[in-house]
């Protein structure tokens, strides 16, 4: 047999496989029933993935280039859309990455506070935001959104629209809001301080959740321990950045969590992690 003839045999073989490969991918995602939830490792920011089994993607911040990466993993070629994102607040940890999810990700719609803010991240991603024509939504005190039968997103805080007002912690403008999908309860907290989980834990609303972003990235200025104990999670998740300047998370934040017997994961120690349930049980892989 000539050389040439062997060359092609190995090159369509090589594509046979590839095809097959990718058609296993294909059917595998197309035909998933489950949720996923991913708090994606980028260093000291926040950026969580949340793919609904009805098939929508929803990004709840995205706070460095750093976890693109294993963004693009997660959602697959043929469907590069996001249906829903959501900026808990204006800090840079957690809108740096969005500017370039929006140049390559087709973004539905956008939720924000839209609180003033002075920062030039900032300033370039509403920027951006208002040249795509992407509707913004401001969220109201027990506005729901819901993506199919028993899967929903319901806005915790605030309580009121801050839109245009100057807010001097920042943090504490953080939207919170709870994912109920599947039987499985999620609390994104974003930064949101004790001040806010104090008014949290006042007003009769049910936040019990399987899982529990720690607010903050593990800071001594959240996870008061009456919040945790109200929220009572299985499981907590500290998106924190190795070695960081800001000595996050904090040792008391740990030592709650262990009293309290809840399983915590940090991106720092864990990388990703991605969180599956079929509505019977829920999965944890690290990456």
């Amino acid at each position: 047999m000539k050389a040439s003839n062997t060359k092609k045999i190995i090159f369509f073989l090589a594509l046979l496989i590839i095809i097959f490969y990718l058609a296993k991918i294909y059917q595998k995602e197309v035909n998933s029933s489950e949720l996923l939830v991913s708090f994606i490792d980028s260093g000291q920011a926040d950026a969580i993935l949340v793919k609904t089994p009805y098939k929508q993607n929803i990004l709840i911040d995205f706070g460095s280039n750093k976890g693109l990466k294993d963004l693009n993993k997660r959602i697959p070629w043929w469907n590069k859309n996001i249906n829903l994102m959501i900026i808990t607040h204006p800090h840079d940890d957690h809108i740096l990455g969005m500017i370039s999810v929006l140049k390559k990700y087709k973004v539905d719609q956008i939720m924000y506070t839209g609180i003033l803010h002075s920062s030039p991240v900032y300033s370039e991603l509403l920027e951006l935001i208002q040249s795509k024509n992407i509707p913004l939504i401001i969220p109201r005190e027990n506005q729901v959104i819901n993506f199919g039968e028993n899967c929903f997103i319901k806005v915790i805080f605030p309580w009121e629209s801050l839109q245009g007002r100057e807010i001097e912690n920042i943090n504490n403008s953080s939207i919170v809001s709870q994912l109920d999908c599947l039987n499985y309860k999620f609390l994104f907290t974003g930064d949101a301080e004790i001040e806010v989980e104090n008014e949290i834990s006042e007003k009769n609303i049910n936040i019990k959740s399987d899982v529990l972003k720690i607010g903050h990235h593990g800071s001594i200025t959240s996870s008061q321990e009456e919040f945790l104990e109200k929220v009572s999670p299985q499981i907590a998740v500290i998106m924190v950045g190795e070695d960081n300047k800001f000595n996050h998370p904090n040792l008391r934040t740990i030592k709650k969590l262990e009293r309290l017997n809840i399983k915590s994961f940090r991106t720092d120690l864990d990388g990703t992690i991605d969180i599956t349930s079929n509505g019977e049980d829920l999965y944890i892989q690290k990456n």
